[in-house]
């Protein structure tokens, strides 16, 4: 073998600590960048893979070499598991944030009326149950440092693993308990972490190719070596028992499922140090992605160890690093010692911060509390914490010294896994079901770990020999069904299938058995209100909550939070107001956010025993507290009758308002509308229940808005903007809006209350005071133009008037040109007149007519000069008694303007050419439309005929429909066009009606 020179080890394990630390440093130092967004939420996912620990990078080769494929259970069962968590995880975060939980015991002892008593028994029961787990990840670096030196150097000596585990210690206070609020983010120690992850998975990655390449002829020659072997072969199949029996895969499945989720490190970074509620989102498809690309080469680095080392089964852990050596590969060699020391190390760090906070709030601070050594107490438990770090990470190096390699990684970590597995029914059950509490928790809770510690535990000293082995054999006290391993009898099962079905059949059946014999006091019926969501009941009323003495608050924010923090947490508090301001209800408000922010820092138990046992209510606070209570009192003396006339009262506003009103579900899907809304979107009452709030929007909002609202809705918050909306028949039009979650009194998102308001008419009128403010300005620009060519234009005239009169001499051709040279003068004139007629301010000169009298004469001088280019143009539906208040000089010019705009538009090729014109009454307008058949006007070019100067035409001015537009404005009427290519176009003239006929008369053309 190729063996390292110890300097060299050193170098790199010295390299490798300053590398953490310097990551970690960049990390505090950046942290506000690598907290937005994507940054923050790539963090997070990679943190959660300190999941995979040396147990992965060394245990799931030697339990593959020894097992098979048994190694998986331990990764499908996190990856099943991560499909709920966006709704178990999820609202795990969501709780935890709103009651400012840092642990299990922490979330245990306040789900179940925060009982100190339940937390310290929970942190006890979890740290003696991971100090295994801790000692696991200091073997294997142990392990790992005696493989790559030679055995004969002075590690025989010298274990430098006490270094390295003092070292991380102090990198977790450095980084993780510079103060005692933990749901704070710890970029530093997250970015760290989320490194090591990175380093791992390529570290695995790196050996797997090479060891599958590189040592061999790809996997076909790997697993083809494997399949030939009689013995071997039985690793790739699933029915061999008891090592890779259904019952113990099944087994193995939930314990791993409840690990993921319920380690103190899991807890850690996937609840405490959570940046968003959404990233929960993010986490449940990558972390499986993680875990299959860390064990894709788990089953060919085992099997060629066997291959490699027939004889050395019961060392499989260490095939990954003796692999390398053995081929003096040095290089791979110093990358899978970084891998797996990075593994471990990730581990102890994030376990040993979590576990000391464990410790410090629920064992220590309970009861310096009860001995009321209340000065200092922030840096005193401040200063347990890290003193904890220390000693956590000193029992698990002293396990690890005691240990004597009987176990396998796999078989170490296991126990860990499976003793805070007996956490997840009282976590679990305390998310869901109402009934249970702190009795019951503490009942299954203590009965789960004494049958882990019976069943797992002793057999495991047995295997060492520090118990003798006929325990195993007789059972103790020769009573052998009291057999660890065959208890009441029950065989056949392997040691770990046997010690997880009792510990957690005991453990779920004490807990629901005690929650439903014993009954809940107001403390457990408060919290369950407030972690379950019980409708009706309030989350903050415990059995005597005290009320915080405004006067002290200041000192006591200081005495328990730290002065750093005190003067920002005070103003939270208080909000801007003076305590001498605050009212008794806004003090008992004050009160539970007090708790909650002590909560943060000293854990839930530490929080109500401060809170209950040294803030009292003063006597004027205590008569203003009974006023308070008349007064509620005597304001909710409503009868049934009252009520159900208010509910009737609502139920008409909200029918009887414009606007479309609908309420939708959690799921998103409408549960009412209005009457408007009917009317508005055109759909009927039974449609609305198969329809969801995208199903409103256009198809280009729904990205958009429709994210946005989902978001906004799941916060509990509100989502407003303009939209386009959709109706029934696939109509869009502008639209505002307004969306809101509906919250139930425990704060529960129970469905969404939306407005939308149709803008049409806002987004037209908006659109034509733009476009006249746009005329206006060209307008005044053009007058210039206009008045300053007319004077020099009229010179020029004057002097061509006189060439081309002969009376200067000159011969006939000059003549001629002169007359062309005046007739393109005049032709400017008329442009210039047209352009100062568009400008100039228009006064009307009004009168009653009947819209027919001035149609006439347009239509039959208009058709005359149609017949003349081959186009018919005459009268189609005609209301002949309709009247205007109108100028009638003004009004002829707008109809022969757009007439011969129509006549224009046809082709004189085409012999079915035709203009109709039709005159109508509907309601309170007198209508004129002019359509023709002939090109029509292109959709991007439709909106811009109103525009001066802007036309289609070879020649002309493009004023004529600048004028008729402005010309009908002033009459208060509305013109517009629709038109498609090749299907002609209709104009539109509205105008205000003075005299409607009551019935319509048919014309003729």
């Amino acid at each position: 073998m190729s063996w390292l020179s110890q300097p060299t080890v050193l170098a790199i394990v010295l390299g490798y600590l300053l590398f953490l630390f310097l990551v970690a440093s960049v990390g505090e130092a950046f942290a506000a960048r690598l907290s937005r967004g994507r940054i923050r939420t790539v963090t997070y996912v990679l943190a959660a893979s300190v999941y995979c620990t040396a147990w992965t990078f060394y245990g799931s080769v030697g339990l593959a070499a020894n097992r098979g494929l048994e190694f998986l259970t331990i990764y499908l069962g996190p990856a099943l598991v991560a499909l709920l968590w966006p709704v178990v995880l999820r609202k795990l975060v969501r709780v935890s944030k709103e009651q400012r939980i840092t642990s299990i015991s922490d979330f245990i002892s306040s789900r179940y009326g925060k009982s100190a008593h339940l937390g310290t028994l929970v942190a006890l029961l979890v740290v003696a149950g991971m100090i295994p787990y801790i000692a696991l990840q200091l073997r294997a670096v142990s392990a790992s440092f005696r493989m790559i030196v030679h055995e004969d150097s002075v590690l025989n000596v010298l274990d430098p693993t006490l270094l390295v585990a003092v070292t991380l210690a102090f990198f977790g206070i450095l980084f993780g308990a510079r103060n005692l609020d933990f749901t704070k983010q710890q970029t530093g120690l997250m970015t760290a972490v989320a490194a090591e992850s990175v380093v791992k998975l390529v570290a695995f990655l790196a050996v797997g190719v090479y060891v599958t390449w590189g040592l061999f002829g790809g996997l076909g020659e790997i697993f083809g070596s494997i399949a030939r072997d009689p013995v071997w072969s039985q690793l790739l199949t699933l029915d061999q028992p008891q090592t890779a029996s259904y019952a113990r895969w099944a087994a193995m499945l939930v314990i791993s499922m409840m690990a993921v989720m319920f380690l103190p490190r899991q807890f850690h970074v996937l609840v405490v140090q959570n940046p968003r509620e959404r990233d929960v989102n993010a986490v449940a498809w990558s972390f499986p992605l993680y875990l299959l690309l860390i064990n894709l080469f788990v089953l060919p680095i085992a099997f060629a160890g066997l291959i490699v080392f027939p004889e050395s089964g019961g060392q499989a852990d260490s095939f990954i690093l003796q692999l390398p050596l053995h081929f003096q590969s040095r290089l791979i060699s110093i990358a899978v010692f970084l891998g797996g020391f990075s593994a471990a190390t990730a581990m102890i760090v994030v376990d040993s911060l979590a576990l000391s906070k464990m410790v410090t709030n629920d064992v220590i601070l309970p009861m310096l509390l009860r001995r009321r050594r209340l000065e200092d107490i922030y840096w005193i438990t401040l200063f347990y914490t890290r003193v904890a770090m220390l000693a956590v990470v000193g029992l698990g190096f002293a396990w690890a010294r005691m240990e004597r390699g009987q176990l396998l990684l796999v078989e170490m970590g296991l126990l860990s896994f499976i003793a805070v597995t007996q956490c997840a029914p009282a976590i679990l059950l305390g998310l869901y079901w109402r009934r249970g509490n702190r009795k019951g928790a503490a009942a299954g809770i203590s009965a789960g770990f004494a049958l882990w510690f019976y069943t797992l535990i002793i057999p495991a000293l047995v295997k060492e020999g520090l118990v003798p082995g006929s325990v195993l054999e007789v059972g103790p006290f020769g009573l052998d069904w009291l057999n660890p391993t065959a208890l009441l009898g029950l065989s056949g099962l392997d040691v770990t299938t046997h010690g997880v079905f009792w510990s957690l059949f005991v453990n779920v059946g004490s807990f629901v058995l005690v929650s439903l014999l014993t009954e809940q006091d107001a403390d457990d019926r408060s919290q369950a209100a407030a972690f379950v969501g019980a409708p009706g009941e309030d989350k903050h009323l415990g059995a005597a909550p005290a009320i915080l003495s405004a006067t002290e608050i200041e000192r006591l924010v200081h005495n328990y939070v730290g002065d750093e923090e005190a003067e920002g947490i005070v103003r939270e508090l208080f909000r801007g107001k003076a305590p001498a301001e605050l009212s008794v209800p806004e003090l008992l408000e004050l009160r539970i956010r007090f708790e909650r922010l002590l909560a943060a820092s000293l854990g839930a138990a530490a929080a109500r025993m401060i809170v209950e046992d040294h803030f009292t209510i003063s006597k004027g606070e205590a008569q203003e507290l009974v006023t308070s209570f008349q007064q509620m009192q005597q304001s909710l003396r409503l009868t049934e009758e009252e009520v159900r006339r208010g509910e009737r009262l609502l139920a008409l506003v909200v029918q009887s308002v414009d606007d479309c009103i609908v309420t939708a579900g959690v799921d998103g899907r409408l549960v009412t509308m209005n009457r408007a809304g009917h009317r508005l979107l055109g759909y009927t009452e039974p449609q609305v229940g198969r329809l969801g709030l995208s199903d409103l929007l256009g198809a280009e909002e729904r990205g958009r808005a429709t994210k946005a609202i989902a978001r906004a809705v799941e916060a509990g918050q509100g989502w407003s903007g303009q939209v386009t909306a959709r109706t029934a028949n696939g109509e869009g039009f502008p639209a505002y809006v307004s969306v809101r979650a509906i919250v139930d009194a425990d704060g529960q998102i129970i469905g969404a209350v939306g407005v939308l308001r149709d803008l049409t008419e806002q987004v037209e009128t908006q659109r034509r005071r733009i476009q006249r403010e746009k005329l206006a300005s060209l307008g005044e620009m053009a007058a210039g133009v206009a008045h300053e060519i007319r004077n020099p234009l009229g010179g020029i005239k004057m002097a061509t008037n006189l060439l081309s009169s002969g009376n200067l001499g000159g011969g006939a051709l000059s003549q001629e040109m002169a007359r062309s040279i005046l007739s393109g003068i005049m032709e400017i004139e008329r442009i210039i007149n047209s352009l100062l007629d568009f400008t100039r301010d228009t006064k009307l000169e009004r009168g009653e007519y009947e819209v027919a009298r001035i149609l006439d004469p347009v239509v039959e001088t208009v058709a005359t000069e149609g017949r003349a280019r081959g186009v018919e143009l005459g009268y189609g539906r005609v209301d002949r008694e309709v009247t205007v208040s109108a100028d009638g000089q003004r009004l002829r010019q707008v109809f022969a303007n757009v007439m011969k705009n129509a006549l224009e538009a046809i082709d004189l090729r085409r012999a079915d050419g035709r203009v109709t014109v039709n005159l109508l009454a509907e309601e309170d307008r007198a209508v004129v439309e002019v359509i023709d058949n002939g090109s029509g006007i292109a959709p991007e070019n439709r909106e811009k005929i109103f525009l001066p100067f802007f036309t289609t035409k070879p020649s002309g001015t493009g004023l004529g429909m600048a004028i008729v537009k402005k010309i009908v404005d002033l009459h208060g009427g509305d013109v517009g066009v629709e038109s498609a290519p090749g299907s002609g176009t209709r104009v539109r003239i509205s105008l205000p009606a003075v005299v409607l006929a009551p019935s319509l008369v048919g014309g003729t053309s």
